[in-house]
């Protein structure tokens, strides 16, 4: 298994959703099917549509816009992103951030179990992801194995396919697997928070034995009432993870432990431990080794995904469903989008060129005719007196079919330059050969056209092109009026270096539209001509331990950049700051924070600061260090 299973498109298949080219199907099941999709910029989505037969109804419609809605309000740096949607389209889909990991379900199938350490990061980072959503009234209903992606900086819970808000509905067995589903949720009762609770300890069960904490006979409907009973078997579960599994396998949700309960007690398993968020320091080799694969098909299909949409193709170890069949010739040379721009732009210079010659001439011609005189030939520069004996002058010439044969000529003349400039420019790409064209008009002086070179955007420019919104770049602001690289440089959103999201991308000078305050602002380039400008409005993707410069004043912040990142350990600051502060909290946005808010005990004696970011969504609890 070299990475993630990606099968061609079928008839049935769209090629293209919204701004996303489709690569392959990643999945299908009864409610969705998932593709693979890629951004002009090379940056790879999982784009999810709803399965329907012929036109789609209102009622699912409106269920998929809702869940869009519920999804994009999630901002947790354990679930993976929604980056786009389109509820109203024939087909309506949403392209979620793709995470080229493995799941749990798999790396346990192919890999075998964990040891107990490990279970614990794990757990930390999934529990710290339902924190998050249940604080936004959220419950996931369909934690399980499958549902958990696991990248090398920590999981990813995914598919909020069956998420709902916890007092809209009431969940149904099939929209979940039972092994992993709670007592109440596979007696057809309303799902709580605690359902998710229950379903993250059943989960950890797997990671820790390597089965379901059910007996499994193959008899679904007495696995069933198995469930509903809560009759479990805990058979080889370490000891030293019982105390922290076993709460959460209650069968009376009441006796379960409480979300952020659950995260403080694996935070506080791991406390004694080497603090590293790298799987490469938790994960055994075995594990590594696939998730590696994962990354570097990821890689891979960013840079070499097939641009027609129709298959994905790799160097090493093919993935996609495809028949064995003979490696097709090479196809023939062709001219790049931009070279033919160039083309197109150099014929119509050409015959504007012919088309004005043309009307001179046919404006002599017109004045000859009516005053019954030749036409006036251009004025030629004179030559040097010839030695005598004077040659024979030459004759007369006509103004009748001359003229139109002058014409004549003058249009293969320009025909033929064009054609050898396109060719001589073809074989560069860039048009490095000369682009002027010099022909004799129908009386023999030399007359010379230079057409206006076409404007080539430089290497920064491309690079400002190719972001789209949505990606994740590596830069940030680095505290001296300056970003920490020149040029954008796209990396994957759950990647632990993507500081800013690109929550717009547009051509031009448009960053008075970007949206402003606390970790937000604009990265706007003026292009190496005017048209090749281009707008970025960003967004901080902030993280607890990061830190960022600010001004204090006893005990009152004056300023901060809270697009910065600067080295918490850093005795210098740049001018004009005089403090770091340490991020220790990234919670929900509430209406007050009351004091202690932001305390971890309490004997905690540090002050803390409030930043509510991601326009008023989230705040942010910080302290100096």
């Amino acid at each position: 298994m070299t990475g993630a299973r990606v099968e061609e498109l079928r008839g049935d298949d769209p090629r293209q959703l919204g701004r996303y080219r489709l690569l392959g199907r990643l999945g299908s099941g009864g409610m969705g099917r998932v593709y693979l999709g890629r951004t002009r910029g090379g940056r790879l989505v999982a784009v999810k549509t709803l399965l329907a037969e012929g036109v789609v109804e209102e009622t699912d419609r409106r269920r998929f816009a809702r869940e869009v809605a519920l999804a994009q309000r999630v901002t947790s740096v354990y679930t993976a992103q929604v980056l786009d949607a389109d509820a109203t389209a024939d087909r309506p889909w949403m392209a979620i951030e793709y995470i080229a990991a493995p799941s749990l379900a798999e790396l346990v199938r192919a890999k075998g179990v964990l040891q107990a350490s490990a279970v614990r990061w794990v757990a930390a980072g999934t529990a710290e992801a339902l924190v998050t959503l249940h604080r936004m009234g959220i419950v996931h209903r369909d934690v399980k194995p499958q549902n958990i992606l696991l990248p090398l900086d920590g999981p990813r819970l995914i598919d909020f396919g069956i998420s709902h808000a916890s007092d809209l509905t009431r969940t149904q067995l099939t929209l979940g697997t039972i092994t992993f589903t709670s007592p109440e949720q596979a007696r057809g009762e309303e799902s709580t928070t605690a359902a998710d609770v229950y379903s993250l300890g059943a989960t950890l069960f797997h990671l820790a034995v390597g089965r379901p904490p059910y007996p499994v006979d193959g008899d679904t409907l007495r696995l069933l009432a198995r469930v509903q009973r809560g009759d479990l078997d805990l058979g080889g579960l370490p000891k030293e993870l019982t105390p922290l599994i076993r709460p959460c396998l209650a069968t009376e949700p009441a006796a379960r432990p409480e979300p952020g309960e659950v995260l403080e007690q694996f935070t506080a398993s791991l406390s004694g431990l080497p603090n590293s968020p790298s799987g490469n320091r938790w994960l055994p080799p075995r594990w590594t080794e696939l998730i590696g694969a994962y990354e570097s098909q990821g890689r891979r299909l960013r840079e070499t995904g097939a641009e027609t949409g129709t298959e994905v193709r790799e160097a090493e170890g093919p993935t996609v469903d495809q028949r064995t069949s003979a490696v097709p010739p090479p196809d023939p040379t062709r001219v790049l989008p931009e070279e033919r721009a160039r083309r197109a732009d150099q014929a119509r210079a050409a015959q504007a060129a012919m088309a004005a010659a043309l009307a001179a001439q046919e404006e002599q011609l017109r004045r000859a005719r009516a005053s019954r005189t030749p036409p006036t030939p251009p004025a030629r520069t004179p030559s040097p007196p010839a030695p005598s004996p004077a040659p024979a002058p030459a004759p007369a010439r006509k103004s009748g079919g001359g003229g139109w044969f002058g014409i004549l000529l003058l249009a293969l003349v320009a025909f033929f330059i064009y054609e050898t400039n396109a060719g001589n420019s073809g074989s560069t790409g860039r048009g490095s050969s000369s682009s002027r064209s010099t022909y004799d008009s129908s009386y023999g002086s030399g007359s010379t056209y230079t057409p206006a070179p076409t404007p080539t955007p430089d290497a920064v420019d491309l690079a400002f092109r190719s972001v789209d919104t949505g990606d994740c770049l590596t830069a940030f602001d680095d505290g001296y009026e300056s970003w920490s690289t020149r040029t954008p440089q796209t990396v994957s959103c759950s990647a632990a270096n993507a500081y800013l999201r690109v929550t717009s991308a547009t051509e031009g000078i448009d960053f008075a539209d970007c949206a402003s305050g606390n970790g937000r602002g604009h990265w706007y380039h003026s292009g190496s001509r005017h048209s090749f400008a281009t707008t970025l409005c960003v967004e901080r993707q902030f993280r607890k331990g990061q830190c960022f410069v600010a001004k204090r004043s006893g005990d009152t912040i004056t300023a901060s950049r809270t697009l910065n990142l600067w080295n918490c350990d850093a005795t210098e600051v740049p001018k004009g700051f005089n403090t770091v502060l340490q991020i220790t909290g990234y919670h929900q946005a509430q209406t007050s924070y009351p004091a202690g808010y932001c305390s971890r005990s309490r004997d905690d004696r540090n002050i803390y600061w409030t930043y509510e970011v991601d326009g008023g969504r989230n705040v942010l609890c910080t302290t100096a260090v």
